[in-house]
């Protein structure tokens, strides 16, 4: 005795499960970090660390 709401709920989480799959067989996931983007972030952190300290010594 399914209501509506369980079978809309039930096709919903197929098409997200579908949705993944497909991302999962791809070459890369949108938005995901690279190395670069990684070393860029913490030469930023370092400029602004060092940045600080100088301004306030």
């Amino acid at each position: 005795m399914d209501s509506q709401a369980e079978i809309a709920r039930a096709q919903e989480l197929e098409r997200r499960i579908r949705a993944y799959e497909e991302l999962e067989n791809g070459d890369e996931w949108p938005g995901a970090l690279r190395a670069t983007d990684y070393i860029a972030i913490i030469l930023m952190t370092l400029v602004l660390v060092i940045g600080c300290y100088l301004w306030g010594y």
